[in-house]
């Protein structure tokens, strides 16, 4: 292995992957796998985490299916212990749960907002710190990746009042954080991908008129694929990222560069 590929190798990494059932989650834990890592995802169907558990096997990777409800601090607090028992260390955290509720503005009862505020910045708030608190501040080293979206710097014209809102809050807290807790060696960066097709936004993606009316707002003629993600986390996670901290890298084929 020369010099270059040590530095994208996640080899003897531990990873931890809120939300790491759904589409992207499960591709970014993949993605960690193939590049060396062990990971622990975070859902609620352990269904939906058997194909990662069955290419871990493949692979002679240790995956754990942690069921977490990430808006509860004493769960979160069990889980870092099984964590600290199976893993030891967490080098690496990826923030990749969230939600959308699709209403119009004038709709949106706070009941609803506060849902998806809870969980797109309260919830990924508390698992960071738990996260930083136990393993990374300690080692002082580690990675933070939090999942944002193009949509945290561009509007839309319906039913992303509370997302847009959250996602943008996700952005400053990445830079803050990554002010913060620099001192410590750690990293702390966001990803904020346009649409990739996921069983969450399918329906969306399935309409003809919609999906053209996306394509054709984007340079490069297409949606996001999830390895488009995932290797961007890779880079992330990796050593090869060393000196990139407080950033926010679009994956977006070119759409926030389009006016």
């Amino acid at each position: 292995m020369n010099e270059y590929e040590k530095l994208f190798s996640l080899e003897e990494k531990k990873a931890l992957i809120t939300g790491g059932t759904g589409g992207l989650g499960s591709e970014i834990a993949r993605g960690f796998m193939l590049m060396g890592a062990d990971v622990a995802i975070i859902g609620s169907d352990e269904k939906k985490a058997a194909p990662v558990l069955t290419e871990a096997k493949s692979l002679g990777r240790t995956c754990l299916f942690l069921t977490c409800n990430i808006r509860k601090e004493g769960e979160i607090e069990e889980m870092c212990d099984t964590l600290e028992k199976e893993f030891g260390q967490v080098d690496i955290l990826v923030n990749s749960a969230g939600k959308n509720i699709l209403l119009p503005a004038e709709e949106y009862k706070r009941e609803a907002f506060d849902d998806v505020l809870e969980l797109n910045v309260t919830a990924l708030h508390m698992v960071t710190i738990a996260i930083g608190h136990r393993f990374m501040i300690p080692s002082r080293t580690g990675k933070i990746i939090n999942i944002s979206s193009v949509k945290s710097f561009i509007g839309t014209d319906k039913d992303y009042i509370a997302y847009c809102t959250t996602k943008g809050a996700v952005n400053m807290y990445t830079k803050q954080l990554a002010c913060e807790w620099g001192k410590y060696g750690i990293n702390v960066n966001a990803i904020a991908p346009t649409f990739v097709r996921t069983p969450i936004n399918s329906f969306q993606l399935d309409d003809p008129a919609f999906f053209k009316s996306l394509t054709d707002r984007i340079p490069l003629g297409r949606i996001g694929q999830k390895p488009d993600i995932a290797s961007a986390a890779i880079y992330l996670a990796s050593d090869a990222a060393g000196f990139v901290s407080g950033q926010i890298l679009t994956v977006d084929g070119g759409l926030t560069a389009k006016q």
